[in-house]
């Protein structure tokens, strides 16, 4: 046999072999893939237990919240590069407007990220914002803008967005849990 066929042979089934393993490791992942988010109310708990919070908009300095949450991983890979982005908006009365119109900003912008979750495991932890997370230029001020009148007064809702990357950083995903009530105040 020539050098040539030889050398043909050996490339064709490295390329076989290459293109083999990269499909096994694909459907392996996106299988992975619909077992975490085909089950997304078991595998993944935001948030995971009572949240604690100081929303006190009179003293932004002492303002924080904590969130727990778990994130299970039931597939065959671990997921890397786990980002949390927590969006908070408040939403009151416009007491500065002829109608008092309802007025919703963005008083929390926070992305955290957290350890690699193992295959089968279960990782638990707590997404942590303070004073210097929240937007403090966007707090309407107390007593000229917030319409005390109306009930509730303040309303706090929460954008939630995961993304991660899995099956060996091939595939990505992000997905959003949007418009969650996270408390009112009175």
């Amino acid at each position: 046999m020539r050098p040539s066929r030889v050398f043909r042979w050996i490339v064709r089934i490295f390329l076989g072999l290459l293109t083999l393993s990269m499909t096994v490791v694909s459907i392996l992942g996106a299988l992975s893939a619909v077992m975490i988010l085909g089950n997304v109310n078991e595998n993944i708990k935001i948030p995971a237990g009572p949240a604690s919070a100081n929303f006190d908009i009179t003293n932004p300095s002492s303002m924080n919240i904590t969130i727990p949450f778990n994130i299970t991983n039931p597939g065959y890979f671990d997921l890397t590069n786990l980002i949390i982005d927590i969006k908070i908006s408040m939403i009151f009365g416009n007491a500065s407007t002829l109608t008092n119109e309802t007025t919703n900003i963005v008083i929390f912008d926070k992305a955290q990220t957290f350890p690699n979750i193992i295959r089968g495991q279960t990782y638990s932890g707590a997404f942590f914002g303070n004073s210097s997370d929240f937007i403090e230029a966007n707090f309407p001020n107390a007593t000229t803008e917030i319409d005390w009148f109306r009930t509730p007064v303040l309303e706090f809702h929460g954008n939630f967005t995961i993304s991660a990357y899995y099956s060996l950083d091939l595939i990505a995903f992000t997905f959003g849990i949007n418009n969650v009530t996270l408390g009112t105040f009175p």
